[in-house]
């Protein structure tokens, strides 16, 4: 005969028994019809839904489901949403949207996952979270959105957190690659790729602590990445921002507090990082490779601060316009400045122990406020180089024709060329020029002729500019002129030999 704690022992197992077998027979696995939304409505909270190759109607999602595609498209009109989701805990992978004013659309949704879909052709955005937080958007190809008048975005992001935007591609969009707008907090932009957008990654107004690591952002009309209106404390980490028509990095309008670092930003013509307007700076700018482009890095803002990067072959390497600091505490150091030329012979917070540490003994200067104290030393990377050189004859009389030629290494190719003269003893004697021609290649001529000039030594400084505006000047010898009488050639000749 049971007791009344073998009757609670029972019970007890039974419901627990009876709660257990609704929740293994609660989320269900069926293969949907040919009307998805009917599928939908029918299913209960945690079902996986199966959709076979076709093509379906837009649909709306208002409770956690599980939406598997096996190359199944979603077609809407201009004005229709492809696939509108407004629930929690949404999974829908496997699905071609096309057309539809907004493609995969959130809206007030927290922990759903969107992954291995591709979204083009809609009207706005391809994916966008509007008021969603804590989703995953990951493996999508969110390509060619965007392209009508009113539409900008691969995928958007507008008041929405603590997102993953991961592995996915949105390239070919009307304006925006990646775009928050406004105030996306917490996020991470991680591993994708925008190209041939305006922009690769935008964010715009109160877009804070996002994380921006390792996309590829290329070849976009204006910007890598633009951050504008008190955009802060977001991190641009290890991206790859390459041949952007215009800049790599810009921040403007208040962006501060932000660290720019391990980025690789080559070829952007204008500049590889900008900032510019607004009251907050303060921004760090370490340990990025920026080449490549007419102005390194341009700052018109104050506190800002720039170290261990490695600037070469740009036109200026670096410009401040504010009050900005180009190095970090010794031994930590300086910047890798290309274009510098320095001896590395001491060593010290002052620079005046004996001992080389890889900083130059001299600064690098940017203007006559701003410089590197500790510039990293290394191999010089100068855009324009000269290989040799001559004069002949070095020794002349007056009347005579002199010969000069240059041999110069240009990565970007010889656009300007000439030498001039220049009096070695009388600054007043006016300079000749001397029109250099390119004979073939890298190697550049030209004639000196002498009749009107003056007796005396003479510099000849070659002066070249390469595509991209970059500049070289540099004395390549000297000649010496001699009255036309008492000049015996002989001489003259064995002396060049």
């Amino acid at each position: 005969m049971r007791t009344s704690a073998d009757l609670c022992h029972f019970f007890g197992a039974t419901v627990i028994l009876a709660l257990l077998l609704i929740t293994t027979t609660s989320a269900t696995t069926y293969q949907a019809g040919s009307n998805l939304q009917s599928a939908i409505n029918g299913a209960a909270p945690g079902d996986t839904i199966l959709v076979a190759p076709g093509v379906y109607d837009k649909i709306e999602i208002t409770k956690s489901l599980n939406l598997v595609g096996d190359d199944a498209k979603i077609r809407a009109s201009e004005r229709e949403i492809g696939i509108k989701i407004q629930a929690t805990d949404v999974k829908v992978s496997g699905f071609n949207v096309e057309g539809g004013f907004y493609g995969i659309h959130l809206v007030g949704s927290e922990n759903c996952t969107i992954s291995d879909n591709t979204v083009t052709g809609c009207v706005q955005w391809g994916i966008g979270l509007v008021f969603s937080d804590e989703n995953r958007i990951e493996n999508n190809v969110a390509n060619f959105n965007g392209l009508g008048g009113e539409g900008w975005y691969g995928i958007y992001l507008s008041n929405s957190n603590r997102n993953l935007i991961r592995n996915n591609v949105a390239s070919d969009n009307g304006e925006y690659g990646i775009c928050l707008f406004p105030s996306c907090s917490e996020n991470v932009i991680r591993e994708n790729v925008a190209e041939r957008n305006d922009y690769g990654i935008y964010m715009f107004t109160d877009c804070n602590e996002n994380l921006v690591q390792k996309n590829v952002l290329s070849r976009n009309k204006n910007s890598g990445i633009k951050m504008i209106h008190g955009c802060s404390n977001n991190q641009i980490l290890e991206n790859d921002i390459s041949e952007n028509e215009v800049v790599g990095i810009f921040l403007q309008s208040g962006s501060g507090y932000n660290v720019i670092r391990g980025n690789e930003i080559a070829d952007n013509p204008v500049f590889g990082i900008q900032i510019q307007e607004g009251p907050d700076g303060n921004n760090t700018i370490l340990e990025n490779n920026i080449s490549g482009s007419q102005k390194g890095i341009f700052v018109n803002t104050d506190g800002n601060h720039a170290y261990k990067n490695r600037i070469f072959d740009c036109v200026i390497p670096a410009e401040d316009r504010g009050v900005n600091q180009w190095y970090a505490s010794y031994p930590e150091g300086g910047n890798f400045w290309g274009n510098y030329v320095g001896s590395d012979e001491m060593k010290g917070p002052g620079q005046n122990i004996s001992g080389s540490d890889g900083f130059a003994d001299l600064p690098y200067i940017i203007n006559e406020r701003a410089r590197d104290i500790y510039p990293v030393m290394g191999e010089s990377v100068q855009p324009i180089r000269l290989i040799d050189a001559s004069i002949y004859p070095a020794r002349a009389q007056i009347g005579a024709q002199v010969a000069v030629e240059a041999i110069l290494e240009s990565k970007h190719g010889i656009a300007q060329i000439s030498a001039r003269t220049k009096n070695v003893l009388k600054s007043s004697v006016p300079n000749q020029y001397i029109r250099m021609d390119r004979s073939k290649e890298n190697v550049y001529v030209g004639t000196l002729q002498t009749a009107l000039m003056g007796e005396g030594r003479y510099a000849i400084v070659l002066t070249a500019k390469d595509a991209k505006g970059n500049e070289m000047e540099e004395e390549i010898g000297e000649l010496e002129l001699l009255p036309r009488s008492g000049w015996n050639f002989n001489e003259a000749l064995s002396q060049q030999l």
